[in-house]
């Protein structure tokens, strides 16, 4: 027998089920696509039509309810199929971290969670 089963990483981000517009730029192509779920670190999104490949940079924008603003995330592509795409950010700005920090924050509803969420992204990264 050659190989090893995999077994499932837990995730470290809480993902946010938050379905809405959003736009995928890899290249210089720029997709309109649904957001459906959402993390401290990553996205899923869906849309129709060639994804970018697994370890394509890209930007996801997310635009925000009224004049609240956008979650901008520079990242790149981890997975793509079904046409569904899965992002790992890698970058974002302060407006957006603390945008995505409080939709966060309201959608755990656990405090200490959160705390523990922003401190493993701290800790993985530049942010």
């Amino acid at each position: 027998m050659t190989g090893s089963a995999r077994q499932p990483q837990p995730r470290r981000f809480s993902r946010i089920a938050f379905e809405g517009p959003a736009t995928l730029e890899s290249g210089a192509r720029r997709i309109e696509c649904t957001l459906r779920d959402i993390s401290l670190k990553g996205a899923l999104v869906e849309l129709r039509g060639a994804a970018p490949g697994p370890g394509e940079p890209c930007a996801l924008t997310v635009p925000l309810d009224g004049a609240a603003g956008e979650i901008r995330m520079n990242g790149k592509v981890v997975h793509a199929a079904g046409g569904r795409v899965g992002i790992l950010s890698e970058s974002l700005d302060l407006e957006s971290i603390e945008h995505l920090r409080r939709l966060v924050e309201v959608n755990l509803g656990d405090e200490a969670l959160l705390h523990r969420e922003l401190a493993a992204l701290v800790g993985s990264s530049d942010f």
